[in-house]
């Protein structure tokens, strides 16, 4: 006797060896390769991140300096006529600026901590700057202080923010053209020179004058935001440069520029007696100033969103390209080392990829292959295995010597498979043969049973006749049981519903010692007739089973139940039970009903289980056995409502029973119960 050697490397040691030669080159390109793109891969997300922030940035940036101009020009209207109304509105600007820079603060201060430390120092200038607004507002307050310097120390506080925005601008370009975010900066200082030539004139109007001084910085202002946008207009954004001539063509714009001209050129007082002095008079009504101001302020602001949004929607595609051509590139390495070693891996297997190839062709037939093949010699079908079983090539050599040997095994298999199918068809065929010469005896003899009885006075005689009846009747079911262990159909079919008591009683009567059951309360409800017979014999199994192993005199009970899905009939017994591994086999056999030679080779077949499995899954009814409140068994069984012929009412609770033929029944209940003293079926008739 000779024994196999094995590999001292252990097995597969083949397989791990060529594997180990590409492995180890692989993950060492493979570390390389994540190291490599989670660098990329950072970088880009990083300067993603910075766009993001910038973005946020100059948002909240750009609502505190909206209010923060607002508190400018309503601090120059208080200290122009310092009243109480000019002072409440002024209080009330403060309000809205504190509030707008306590939400947007936060998003403000994620920009400390940056790589730029320019924009961190200039951030931490604006924050100090905003500190030192308390100071000037109670100067304000105390009118301790002339319009022109609190003008100037608002317009340093708004300066550090544009000093904010021009970094951020700067690091959200990087190294790329600054054309559009210096046009955006130059036209955010605009807009400030634009809103403090509206606080002065709104202070001077307060004041009720205008004086030298004022006069020139209004002009500077008005000439400084005039010019860069005369200047800047061809350089914008297409959007931008349609706000820009939106602004331009709008006829409260036009107006505004009227106006602006009024106050810068109008004409010295003249006194005939003294030489002519400067006019502080302002000719142009504050009201209307303010209500062309009302249209133009949110042209002029459209007009610098929309160049801001340019330059971040630009900041945006450049770093959304960045990371899609790091994670494209690293993606593209990636392919290019998976293919060399995909190539590597697939020259290292390719003698045992033979193998796998005959292990999965093998398995394939003999999983589905040759299941079909016994199924069609099962069908009575001729099977040619030789022709129906592929033949497995795989050349001369070792590996398809072991392929010429699996396709011998495997014809060997088959044939013995097709055989036994045969052998089985045959049996079935004698069965169904036995079944349905006993059927046809079965029936003489009740026939001959039925005129014994109708001649017969004798109450004795005719009690022993009833009992032979009985006992003929349930011979009928067993021969039943071979029709249907051959895969046939019962001899009996009705043509009209039958009623549920009717069922119930039949089935009763199909058991020997049907004096032990008893009927409790019956919904009230028919039984198609194509389902009455197989409904009968699956109920008179489920008895005569709970009958046979309750103690005598133990009485079954047999109760129904209306359901969602049907009606529910219940056989309980008072046995000893089982254990629940045992009620998880039943029901898994009366759930999907196993092959007829599996039951063969069962030490406790349990045919009766196995014809009731069967006959439920031919109707789709539910069985199930659990235990009983008795100790016993309770199979309930529910009939589905596509065997049920009409409305269903429910039944009454369990009476106790009185004789009616032999057979314990329950007296009737309640409106919609039936029992069985209503029903016509006697013991060992034929329904």
């Amino acid at each position: 006797m000779t024994t196999c050697e094995h590999n001292p490397a252990g097995k597969g040691a083949i397989r791990g060896q060529l594997i180990r030669m590409v492995l180890i080159p692989s993950v060492s390109f493979l570390l390389l390769w994540a190291l490599l793109t989670a660098t990329s891969t950072t970088g880009a997300l990083r300067l993603a991140g910075t766009v993001q922030r910038g973005e946020a940035g100059i948002r909240a940036l750009s609502l505190i300096a909206a209010e923060l101009r607002a508190e400018r020009k309503s601090t120059q209207e208080f200290l122009g006529d310092g009243s109480a109304a000019t002072h409440g509105a002024l209080q009330e600007a403060r309000e809205h600026t504190d509030t707008i820079f306590a939400r947007q603060r936060r998003q403000a201060s994620r920009l400390l901590g940056s790589a730029d430390t320019e924009l961190d120092d200039r951030l931490r200038d604006f924050f100090a700057a905003w500190k030192g607004l308390p100071a000037l507002r109670e100067k304000v307050d105390q009118r301790k202080i002339d319009r022109e310097t609190a003008l100037q120390e608002y317009t340093s506080v708004l300066s550090a923010i544009l000093l904010v925005n021009d970094a951020i601008v700067a690091r959200l370009h990087g190294d790329g053209p600054h054309t559009d975010g210096a046009i955006a900066l130059e036209l955010m200082r605009a807009q400030d020179r634009y809103a403090q030539a509206d606080a002065l004139l709104a202070g001077a109007s307060a004041a009720g004058g205008m004086g030298y001084s004022e006069t020139a910085h209004f002009t500077f202002l008005t000439a400084s935001y005039r010019d860069t946008l005369d200047r800047i207009g061809p350089e914008l954004s297409s959007p931008a440069r349609t706000a820009h001539q939106a602004l331009h063509q709008s006829p409260s714009w036009i107006t505004l520029q009227e106006l602006s001209l009024q106050v810068l050129s109008r004409p010295p007082v003249v006194n005939s007696s003294e030489t002519a002095e400067f006019n502080t008079e302002i000719p142009v009504a504050a009201t209307e100033w303010q209500r062309v101001m009302d249209v133009t302020e949110p042209l002029f602001q459209r007009l610098v969103t929309a160049q801001t949004e340019t330059v971040l929607d630009n900041a945006k595609a450049a770093a959304l390209q960045a990371v899609v051509v790091t994670v494209v590139g690293c993606l593209i390495v990636l392919l290019a080392g998976s293919v060399a070693i995909v190539y590597a891996l697939r020259l290292a297997r390719r003698l045992i990829g033979r193998l796998h190839r005959l292990h999965s062709e093998t398995l394939a037939v003999a999983d589905s292959r040759l299941p079909e093949i016994v199924a069609r010699a099962s069908t009575g079908a001729r099977v040619d295995v030789t022709a129906e079983l592929p033949t497995l090539r795989y050349g001369t050599d070792e590996i398809g010597r072991v392929a010429d040997a699996f396709n011998t095994a495997q014809r060997t298999a088959a044939a013995a498979a097709v055989r036994q199918a045969e052998i089985r068809e045959g049996a079935n065929r004698v069965f169904l043969g036995i079944a349905q010469r006993n059927q046809r005896l079965i029936h003489r003899q009740l026939c001959l049973l039925d005129e014994i009885e109708s001649a017969e006075d004798d109450p004795v005689a005719l009690r022993r006749l009833l009992r032979l009846d009985h006992l003929v009747t349930q011979g009928r079911r067993y021969a039943d049981n071979l029709l249907i262990l051959a895969g046939a159909g019962t001899a009996r079919q009705w043509k009209d519903p039958m009623p549920l008591i009717d069922v119930l009683r039949a089935a009763s009567s199909e058991i020997e010692e049907y004096t032990r059951v008893r009927l409790c309360s019956v919904v009230q409800t028919r039984v198609h007739g194509h389902a009455a017979a197989d409904v009968t014999h699956l109920l008179a199994e489920l008895v005569e089973n709970a009958v046979n192993f309750s103690p005598e005199p133990a009485q079954v009970d047999i109760d129904t139940k209306s359901t969602p899905d049907g009606v529910a009939v219940e056989v309980v017994d008072r046995g000893i039970g089982m254990d629940p591994d045992q009620y998880a086999r039943l029901n898994a056999t009366l759930a999907q009903p196993p092959e007829f030679d599996v039951m063969a080779l069962s030490a406790e077949p349990r045919l009766g289980l196995f014809v009731v499995a069967r006959l439920a899954a031919r109707h789709g009814i539910t069985v199930t056995l659990e235990p009983s409140p008795y100790g016993g068994v309770l199979a309930r069984v529910t009939l589905p409502n596509s065997l049920l012929d009409q409305p269903r009412e429910s039944a009454a609770a369990c009476s106790p029973p009185k004789e009616l033929s032999g057979i314990p029944v329950a007296e009737e209940d309640s409106e919609g119960s039936s029992t069985a003293e209503d029903s016509p079926v006697q013991p060992g008739a034929t329904p």
